[in-house]
């Protein structure tokens, strides 16, 4: 998958993460649980279907945001520079070895985004949900 067809595939993925919210907020409490289950069947199956570059993001998924926030932008400089460095020098295949690490990584920040709208999508539903049960109780009290 190309770099162009990673960021259009996120790019679907956030437009279906507002049209869930938008159509949770008036479902009831068990068809957004059902929904849980299928979007976290669906997150699950696309963490398994990550290629291997990924699982560095993965791992580094489950540490602090700020830390992987800090990481990308010190590797990002390091590639940047190094491929300076290499247009400098006219080295034509240690350039396109750096194009292709570059490519490699932006690869796998896009891998971690979809997996991170996955994540926010469940957490989205189960807010959705807690909601319609605290109205719900609510509504039972008052009556």
């Amino acid at each position: 998958m190309t770099l162009n067809d990673q960021v259009d595939a996120l790019q679907s993925r956030a437009a279906e993460l507002k049209s869930s919210f938008e159509g949770s907020r008036h479902e009831t409490s068990d068809k957004i649980k059902a929904r849980i289950a299928d979007v976290r069947a669906k997150a699950d199956a696309a963490q398994t279907a990550t290629h291997e570059h990924a699982d560095d993001s993965m791992a580094r998924a489950h540490s602090q945001w700020q830390s992987f926030k800090a990481d990308t932008s010190a590797k990002m400089k390091e590639l940047k520079e190094h491929v300076h460095r290499q247009r400098d020098e006219h080295d034509a295949k240690d350039a396109e070895k750096a194009a292709e690490r570059a490519e490699d990584y932006a690869a796998d920040s896009l891998d971690f985004a979809v997996w991170a709208i996955e994540q926010a999508q469940l957490d989205v539903l189960d807010a959705v949900d807690a909601r319609a049960v605290a109205d719900a109780k609510a509504a039972e009290t008052s009556t």
